[in-house]
């Protein structure tokens, strides 16, 4: 009896592991940060990046700077968040360099809610720093009230 209890449990914490589906649609609208920066994904493929502090984000001399410019997105497979969750899916943003010429990029990942992070609502981030001290810039979608 205990080996049946064991392959059971065994087979229902790897059906809660599956990777959510995502469309497109679940990523439009505005994206938003504790420290007041956000990210407008339009169902176009275009964004608009506001305040992202640019010291995460890129090189960046100081947490003074902050990256405010224009781009576009779409859904990417196959990334590697690190140390959480088992979503392979992200978003890839592709914004125009301010004051020069040239595109820089952003990698999203995409986390939940749950022990396995694979519940919406969803969250976007990049880790800020070492993923090991396990710190996000985190983007929380916007609910209009």
């Amino acid at each position: 009896m205990k080996a049946k209890c064991f392959v059971i449990g065994i087979f229902l914490s790897l059906v809660g592991c599956k990777e959510p589906k995502f469309n497109e649609a679940d990523f439009i609208g505005i994206w938003k940060s504790e420290d007041g920066a956000n990210i407008v994904i339009n169902k176009d493929g275009t964004c608009i990046l506001n305040e992202l502090n640019k010291s995460i984000v890129s090189i960046a001399k100081s947490d003074d700077e902050k990256l405010t410019t224009d781009g576009t997105w779409k859904l990417i497979d196959n990334v590697n968040n690190g140390i959480t969750g088992g979503i392979n899916t992200g978003i890839k943003i592709t914004y125009n360099l301010v004051d020069r010429e040239g595109k820089g990029e952003i990698d999203f990942y995409i986390s939940g809610q749950g022990f396995s992070e694979n519940k919406p609502p969803w969250d976007l981030f990049i880790w800020d720093g070492d993923p090991d001290e396990m710190i996000k810039y985190k983007f929380v979608k916007h609910v209009a009230s």
